[in-house]
């Protein structure tokens, strides 16, 4: 099986891989870090059995719906409809929340990366490489403060959203995204996420997984 994914905001590619491999071994897998033109690596390296988009990475896929459906069944980890909280797709961190992280990016990049990464639940060692270069990250970090992708879940699509993501409040994206399955006591974190992906595959006419209560406290500065 031959899977092509567009990574979040900061992620390194390394430990991403890991965490895919660790679910998927021995499958495919090309990885594509958010980008401008990522969709055109994408589909350049495609088609793809699965393609699939984690974080900001599946806000990347929802606003190419059309070229990301062409080119394999579509699965979103972690999806972003908008960010910001003041849209009302399920965002916990506020505008000017996402504006200051890009102001402390230009400062002090490895501070303000680890700062992400522990508000967001996120276990990547905080003293490896850079994920990407600064212009990359400050491209993310504008996408996420003034991206919003209007409608539901394209037809066909499969998203999880974990139960206790900090980035994402799971019980509000599901108001307004029904099809969302919220992933029990799962977080911001692939690993569970990715394990419900690979469930779903493995049985695909198995029910979805049971929503529970979802922190109502939005991701604090």
């Amino acid at each position: 099986m031959k899977m092509g994914w567009i990574l979040g905001w900061a992620i390194p590619v390394p430990w991403f891989s890991r965490q895919v491999g660790a679910v998927f071994p021995g499958e495919g897998h090309q990885f594509f870090p958010p980008a401008p033109g990522v969709i055109d690596r994408l589909a350049a390296a495609g088609p793809f059995d699965w393609v699939a988009g984690y974080s900001l990475g599946s806000q990347v896929l929802l606003l190419e719906a059309d070229r990301a459906a062409s080119l394999g069944e579509v699965a979103l980890l972690a999806p972003i409809w908008a960010l910001a909280a003041e849209e009302g797709f399920g965002g916990r961190v506020a505008r000017a929340q996402i504006r200051a992280l890009a102001q402390w990016l230009r400062r002090d990049e490895s501070a303000a990366i680890a700062d992400f990464y522990d508000r967001a639940g996120l276990e990547v060692p905080a003293d490896g490489p850079p994920p990407a270069d600064r212009e990359q990250l400050l491209w993310g970090l504008a996408a996420l403060e003034k991206r919003r992708v209007d409608g539901g879940l394209p037809a066909g699509w499969r998203a999880w959203c974990g139960q206790d993501d900090a980035l994402i409040d799971a019980r509000r994206l599901q108001e307004r995204v029904p099809e969302v399955v919220t992933v029990p006591q799962a977080t911001h974190e692939p690993g569970a996420l990715l394990a419900a992906f690979a469930a779903a595959i493995a049985a695909p006419n198995v029910g979805a997984a049971g929503t529970g209560s979802v922190p109502d406290e939005p991701w604090k500065s």
